[in-house]
Formats: C-alpha cells, structure tokens, sequence
C-alpha cells in the first residue's frame, strides 16, 4: 500500500512537472533551465526512495518478488522510470545543445499510460475490498 502512494505521488509531481516545463519553456529552453529539470527529478524520485527505505528490511529484501504478484504496480513503476529517464536525458542535452524538448515532450504520454495503470490499479484494489 505504501508503495501504490509512493507511485501516485512521484506521478503526480512527474506530470505537472513535465506539464509545467513544457508550457513555462514555451519555444525553447536555455541551459539554466536544466535546473528544474534536476529539481523535478529530486522531487519525482524523493517519495519513492523514502518508502522504500521506510519500509522493514525483510519486506526490500522481497521487492525483486514483486512483479510476480503485483504486476500493475510494476507496469507503473517501469512507466514513471522510463519518464524519469527521459526527463534526466532531457536535462543533459538541454545543458549541451539548449533549445531541445523533444525528450521531454516524449515523457508526457509515458506519464498518461503511468496514469492509466494507475487507475486501473485503484479500480482492481477497490474491487477485491
């Protein structure tokens, strides 16, 4: 359960950081606007890491287990790391080549497809209750 809030608040902060990017950045991007690209990832990462660093060492020494028994999740969390990914690519060729938004434009239908498992996730879990 804490994992599924972790995921929803990286998604959250990931999605309107991404938004707001693009639509602060408007024509394009100069090499100090890197910085929030940075900034966006500390925040996107922040929550995840501390779940999963809250949680007992018994339980992190089973999360290689988990895309056995929660695939949703799983599916989520490889969306928001591939966003992530693309948002961190975009930071680095901003600092070289300033102008670029082409990664960070290939983030927002990853984070739409994180937000759909999302969803799905909630339908499935409130289901089974």
């Amino acid at each position: 359960m804490r994992l599924w809030r972790a995921l929803h608040r990286a998604l959250l902060v990931l999605a309107l950081g991404t938004v707001l990017l693009l639509i602060g950045l408007g024509r394009g991007a100069q090499r100090a606007d890197s910085l929030f690209g940075l900034l966006l990832l500390g925040l996107a990462v922040a929550p995840a890491a501390l779940a999963v660093r809250g949680m007992p060492p018994h339980a992190r020494a089973r999360l290689p287990e988990l895309p056995k028994h929660r695939l949703l999740l799983t599916i989520t969390a490889a969306l928001l790391a591939c966003s992530a990914v693309l948002t961190a690519l975009w930071t680095l060729v901003n600092l070289l080549v300033p102008g670029v938004l082409a990664p960070l434009s290939l983030a927002v239908p990853v984070l739409a497809g994180a937000g759909l498992t999302t969803l799905a996730g909630r339908l499935t879990r409130t289901r089974r209750r």
